[in-house]
């Protein structure tokens, strides 16, 4: 049977054999934009936080997550004077979103805000105040805008993330606003097991980034969590005090983003998605996720173009001092906390259970480098692992991998 998988921006035939699964959440029911503005403006003239007579902050995603930030600016510049409003674009660590992707992130409303947009850059330590430490050491530097906000407006939108939990909340001031120190001190504890999807409570990452950003305590924050669906319409908004409303957001999205497997599969088509396809950096998500589907010995084919090639250098030169996945094993790499380690701590940890397959237009060398063994293309990849896995071998298709969890 033929099933169209979204690869390098189009719609590709595949043809799977009868039976094959496709593992997608129960479509949610999306508000209206009538909902969405009610519940705005009513958590707006609720909120305790004073906006009268102050300068406001806004903080709104970059181009790395799925998000209608314009339509909630629509309604928000009707509540406070766009005049008024300061906007901060959180990249943590990312490039600067292009003039395009500022326009789809802004919408009809990025001339209001002309000469008001300013890019977190995580480098520029002329751009950075210190704030303090976390109990785990962690120095916490972030934007100076941010840390000298009258009021602070944060647009989320909240989904899986592959070792934070979840996105959203916290995660758009630290990292999204943080030095690049910070980021990288943080994300040394997405190496442990626990830093895992769906996990907060227990997860090293999380707690240290609530415990930097409760250092912006003095800050009067309007939070704004969006749960959106895979087509984008929006499923849940929650306002008012961030860790409230991102912790509301996160009961959201488990119902959204999750979807119930009785059984592992023996082949396992993990597909990315726009915006995370971009690169080979944001499509490891697709493969934390796919890999929880994946039965022992069983095989996971990781599928987006990254069009954008590897995203970030840091793990690939990583791989030069960890060549094979058994080096980053070895206790030496637990205790190595630079930046990118944990992907290849990760991908490792995956290997020692399943066989891992990435189809991209990346170089084959590369992608050999970081451990995965590239395909030749959807059809070949699919062909060859029904050689070694049998014809009556169990398959499943995740689409949107970058955001859907399969939970047993």
């Amino acid at each position: 049977m033929k099933i169209k998988l979204f690869y390098d921006g189009a719609l590709v035939d595949v043809e799977f054999p009868e039976g094959v699964v496709l593992l997608e959440p129960k479509s949610p029911a999306i508000l209206s934009d009538h909902q969405v503005r009610a519940n705005l403006i009513r958590a707006f003239n609720d909120s305790p936080v004073s906006f009268s007579g102050k300068k406001i902050t806004l903080v709104v995603n970059d181009a790395t997550r799925r998000l209608p930030t314009w339509k909630i600016l629509e309604i928000l510049t009707e509540l406070i004077p766009a005049s008024s409003i300061d906007v901060l674009v959180a990249t943590g660590t990312h490039r600067a979103p292009s003039d395009s992707e500022l326009d789809m992130i802004f919408g009809p409303t990025r001339r209001a805000f002309d000469g008001r947009i300013f890019i977190h850059d995580c480098r520029d330590e002329s751009n950075l105040t210190h704030l303090g430490y976390t109990s785990r050491g962690t120095p916490v530097d972030v934007n100076k805008r941010l840390a000298r906000a009258e009021c602070l407006v944060c647009i989320n939108s909240v989904e899986p993330h592959f070792f934070a939990g979840f996105t959203g909340g916290r995660k758009s001031l630290v990292p999204g606003l943080a030095g690049f120190t910070t980021t990288v001190l943080n994300h040394s504890y997405a190496k442990y097991e626990e830093a895992k999807s769906l996990n907060l409570d227990t997860n090293p990452v999380h707690c240290d980034l609530m415990e930097a950003v409760r250092l912006l305590d003095k800050t009067p924050i309007f939070s704004i969590q969006l749960v959106t669906s895979c087509d984008g319409g929006i499923a849940g908004v929650f306002c008012g005090e961030l860790e409230t409303s991102f912790q509301q957001g996160v009961a959201c999205a488990r119902r959204v983003y999750t979807v119930a497997i009785e059984n592992k599969y023996d082949i396992v088509f993990a597909v990315g998605e726009p915006p995370l396809d971009m690169n080979l950096y944001q499509l490891q998500k697709a493969q934390e996720h796919g890999a929880e589907a994946v039965a022992d010995d069983g095989i996971l084919v990781v599928v987006g173009a990254c069009s954008e090639g590897t995203g970030s250098d840091y793990f690939i030169k990583l791989a030069d001092d960890y060549p094979t996945p058994n080096s980053a094993l070895a206790p030496n790499a637990m205790s190595d906390n630079r930046f990118g380690i944990h992907k290849l701590i990760k991908t490792a940890r995956r290997l020692r259970k399943i066989k891992i397959r990435y189809v991209t237009k990346i170089d084959d060398k590369i992608v050999r480098k970081v451990y995965y063994e590239p395909g030749k293309s959807l059809q070949a990849t699919l062909d060859e692992a029904i050689a070694q896995k049998g014809h009556g071998a169990r398959i499943a298709i995740l689409r949107d991998a970058c955001l859907i969890v399969p939970v047993v």
